[in-house]
């Protein structure tokens, strides 16, 4: 990409003459969210680029307005090479940094000549080796890799036909089959083992783990949830009154009855319940982390939250672009969208599916196959809303109250489809 080519909203040249007080008020201006108060100055990157590749020398600087969790930029370099710089936000440390890399040589093992994903040149995990906390560049975490080509798919998305589109659903479904295929037995994030080879850890988020088993997984994150919840009580009010309900599934989950309960009914049911219960996530399998050129998936990357995790969590946190994400079945919004779908998008979502089932044997994540654990997953975020924990209440907007009150009514259903 070069300073021609950078024409959209979403992305900002970086000035070398650009203060950081201008900076801060123009362009990092959120005032809460991961993001906040962290930033780079084109000077910053020149710093970064020179310590971590000696021989380049930055040149122009483009800031990626996209994405929630980090600060991205583009460094164009004097001879033309291009690097991505990522700043990791404000809630995480170097872990994710080893977690993501470690994911990284596992997907790339996996994947093969099928799609590229990126290589590190230099982390802010090397850099701390030789400067102290006191004299590091920037204060904080950091990954520098080589740019992949191609654009963002969800940003030509709409605009592909629909045999454009199968063209590129199919390729998809190979990449998320091959991440599947990684042999994995054991739920937590990555770490670095003997010889630098990937071991599961501990969760990033949370601490716990690893975890040997599915019940033992879910039972961490529902006493994590209520933590927040009891951290916060003025604040989640509406949830409160389910406090003795969210205990009872807690008890269910720990002891196995849960499992044995709906293992029992998919039995009775017909329901395939084969699938390995514990796989290699990606943890954000969507369009704008898939780098196009024409119809040909080039680049898979943003692995910052792959780990080995039960099925479920792909299914519901990803393949929203093509509404194929298993939504919470109680949540009123959610559900209108996959009714609103149009015939076009309703046709590349089955496409999708079937592709998944007849060449790689993979199911859906909803009705008719393991629904407890999404209804569990969205049961789960609903106790303590990850999306209003940082704002205090009274600078709630009228949709974020909204957004409580929905959760409030998901949670009282999903906790009566779950016997609690």
């Amino acid at each position: 990409m070069s300073s021609t080519t950078v024409t959209t909203a979403d992305v900002i040249p970086i000035l070398a003459t650009a203060d950081e007080a201008t900076l801060i008020a123009d362009v990092y201006n959120e005032d809460q969210g991961p993001r906040k108060g962290i930033f780079l100055t084109f000077q910053q990157a020149a710093r970064l680029i020179a310590f971590h590749l000696p021989n380049k020398q930055l040149d122009q600087l483009f800031y990626f307005k996209r994405g929630y969790n980090n600060r991205v930029y583009l460094a164009h370099c004097s001879d033309g090479s291009e690097y991505v710089i990522r700043l990791g936000g404000r809630f995480w440390d170097h872990t994710k940094i080893i977690n993501e890399a470690q994911a990284l040589n596992l997907a790339r093992a996996a994947l093969g000549n099928i799609v590229d994903v990126p290589l590190f040149v230099g982390t802010s995990v090397e850099e701390s080796k030789v400067h102290t906390e006191a004299s590091r560049i920037i204060p904080h975490d950091y990954i520098i890799m080589n740019r992949l080509p191609g654009v963002p798919l969800d940003t030509v998305w709409d605009a592909l036909s629909q045999d454009d589109k199968k063209t590129i659903v199919t390729q998809a479904a190979e990449i998320f089959s091959r991440l599947r295929s990684i042999k994995l037995t054991t739920i937590g994030n990555f770490v670095e083992g003997p010889q630098d080879e990937p071991n599961i850890g501990a969760l990033m988020e949370g601490g716990g783990g690893p975890f040997l088993r599915w019940g033992e997984f879910v039972a961490a994150n529902i006493q994590k949830e209520l933590r927040n919840l009891t951290k916060q009580e003025s604040k989640f009010a509406e949830i409160m009154p389910y406090l003795p309900r969210i205990h009872a599934l807690l008890d269910k989950v720990q002891s196995g009855e849960l499992e044995k309960q709906f293992e029992t009914k998919a039995k009775e049911d017909g329901e395939d319940t084969s699938e390995r219960p514990i796989s290699f996530l990606h943890g954000d399998f969507e369009s704008r982390n898939m780098l196009v050129v024409g119809t040909k998936i080039m680049g898979l990357h943003d692995f910052e939250f792959a780990g080995g995790f039960p099925a479920e969590q792909e299914w519901c946190a990803g393949f929203e672009w093509l509404f194929a994400r298993s939504e919470d079945p109680y949540d009123a919004s959610e559900q209108q969208k996959l009714r609103d779908m149009t015939e076009d998008e309703r046709e590349i979502r089955e496409y999708f599916l079937r592709i998944l089932k007849e060449n790689h044997g993979l199911l859906p994540y909803g009705p008719g196959h393991q629904e407890y654990k999404v209804v569990l997953y969205h049961c789960q975020s609903n106790i303590a809303p990850w999306w209003l924990v940082d704002p205090e209440r009274n600078t709630w907007t009228e949709h974020q109250v909204q957004t409580l009150k929905t959760a409030a009514a998901s949670l009282d259903e999903a906790l009566t489809y779950l016997g609690c």
